[in-house]
């Protein structure tokens, strides 16, 4: 029950933009060849073979792999970042952190190939305005006011966990669904959406962009047909694992908010697992609610009914979330130094919790997203809708603040993106202060180099780094070499504590492969 035991990662959409007419993939190509250049990434054939449902769609894709055991590629125009395999909230902030780098430096070698400058935020929503009329917000009602039209795009979080339990899929809707709805209060990233997305005119501020967008329960469609649960079967591993593909992370900048959804996650999971979210409270229309709760930045009521009729608000179905986990921690009984993580999530989870119930949003300006910008929003008082947008925009920014961790730090703050990773940062140390931040720079420069030692990202790393030139593809949980394929489909296998020492410089690859072939017979085919 470990949350160490379990595996997760997140994709990050990330748009470049330039200040004249050029197809987006150009600038993410760009981007693309630039990492390449600068020694961050390299080119991999792709195995499509594991990614079921999609091949067809992924075959199309040319993928580079990260140096620190990411994907990086060109999703429909965007510059996709996938994150290694890694276990534990402090490697969730620092490998986030790793790929905004990765976004950053990609910006400016193709601003520099592209002798203009591309930039690049981290959010999920995109305002485009019309081409005729007034300003847009420049007046209720006014004659030929422009209309704002939003596109919105992804961050996705991957857990693994059971297949098993996830049969049924009545009961995963049952115990998870009411978490995806009432977290944002915590993990939403806040932002702009067009009125016609919310049925008024002008545009408005939301908790939960991505929330605004969904039309089912659960659904297989990320784009028109979304759903809070996405049903994709692709677990990246054994079959005895079913991959949770969560489409409603958000693309977030403040380390608590990372670290504290990251651990909140694996939690709710493991609490899921073993049966303890069996009798959640059903939300009457999850879809409705969880537009309304986004929706409500203002009263912040939260207001919801449940199936059963009663009228409740979101914190008391947070609530009910901490009881269940607490309820399970004190159950199984296990040691605390053996649960060093979850002990920080349990007690920043009620922390948040009870502020939220206090409605004390103000003491989380800094630390959670959406009130950090609707904080800014106040500050600049936006005349139109325009200037609520460049707000939201600014601090989506990934500019020179991105390198915070990895040079000096008055340097990274000269930018002008709206989000101060100094402040954040500060943030965290107050609210989480049995984390080593102290220790974040330190790891944030590991990651951008390196794959988390824990896990089989570490063995496909220093393959590649080591026996490039053997490797004819890679994927999650394949890697196929010309002496041999080697089945990675236990997330844990051929980490550094494992294989480590046997994979040191001037080692013949077929040492490594044979020493890996004792520990995994079955799963390295000569």
């Amino acid at each position: 029950m470990k949350t160490e035991n379990r595996i997760r990662g997140i994709e990050q959409e990330y748009p470049l933009s330039i200040k004249v007419s050029l197809n987006p993939s150009l600038l993410v190509n760009a981007a693309i060849q630039g990492l390449k250049r600068r020694k961050f990434s390299r080119d991999v054939n792709w195995d499509t073979a594991t990614e079921v449902s999609q091949e067809a769609h992924e075959s199309k894709i040319a993928s580079s792999f990260g140096e620190n055991g990411c994907r990086i590629y060109n999703d429909m125009g965007h510059l996709e970042i996938s994150t290694p395999s890694y276990n534990n909230p402090f490697d969730a902030v620092a490998y986030d952190k790793a790929s905004e780098i990765y976004a950053f430096m990609g910006s400016k070698e193709a601003s520099l190939a592209l002798k203009k400058k591309v930039v690049v935020h981290k959010n999920n929503v995109a305002n485009f305005f019309s081409r005729s009329g007034a300003v847009a917000g420049a007046g209720a009602g006014s004659a030929g006011a422009k209309r704002v039209k939003t596109n919105t795009y992804a961050t996705h979080g991957n857990i693994l966990t059971k297949r098993a339990v996830c049969r049924d899929w009545s009961r995963v809707e049952k115990a998870l669904i009411p978490w995806m709805v009432t977290r944002i209060l915590f993990t939403g990233a806040g932002d702009v959406v067009s009125g016609d997305t919310i049925g008024k005119e002008g545009v408005k501020f939301v908790i939960s962009p991505r929330a605004m967008f969904v039309v089912h329960p659960s659904s297989l469609s990320t784009t028109a047909g979304r759903g809070i649960l996405n049903t994709r079967d692709q677990p990246h591993a054994a079959r005895q694992y079913w991959r949770l593909h969560d489409i409603h992370y958000e693309a977030l900048r403040s380390e608590y908010a990372i670290f504290l959804r990251d651990i909140a996650q694996a939690m709710v999971i493991s609490a899921f697992e073993l049966g303890f979210l069996n009798d959640a409270p059903e939300i009457e229309d999850p879809v409705r609610t969880f537009k309304k709760i986004s929706a409500d930045t203002q009263e912040c009521e939260w207001k919801l009914k449940l199936k059963s009729g009663e009228s409740t608000d979101a914190v008391s179905i947070l609530r009910f979330y901490h009881e269940r986990i607490e309820a399970m921690y004190e159950e199984m009984g296990e040691e605390k130094e053996d649960q060093k993580w979850a002990e920080i999530g349990r007690k920043g989870l009620k922390g948040v919790i009870e502020d939220l119930e206090a409605r004390q949003l103000e003491k989380y300006v800094d630390g959670i997203d959406w009130v950090t910008k609707l904080a800014l929003l106040v500050n600049y008082e936006p005349k139109n809708a325009a200037e609520g947008i460049s707000v939201c925009n600014q601090y989506a920014l990934v500019d020179e603040s991105a390198l915070y961790d990895i040079q000096d730090d008055e340097d990274s703050l000269k930018g002008s993106c709206l989000y101060n990773p100094k402040e954040s940062r500060a943030f965290a140390k107050r609210a989480l202060p049995e984390v080593d931040w102290g220790a974040l720079s330190d790891r944030v420069k590991y990651a951008l180099r390196n794959a988390p030692e824990q896990t089989r990202d570490f063995f496909k790393v220093e393959m590649l780094r080591r026996y490039g030139s053997h490797v004819r593809s890679v994927s999650w949980s394949t890697m196929v070499l010309d002496e041999a394929k080697i089945m990675l489909d236990e997330p844990f296998m051929l980490n550094k504590e494992e294989i480590g020492t046997k994979m040191v410089e001037g080692k013949q690859i077929e040492d490594v492969l044979s020493a890996a072939k004792e520990l995994y017979p079955d799963k390295v085919i000569f």
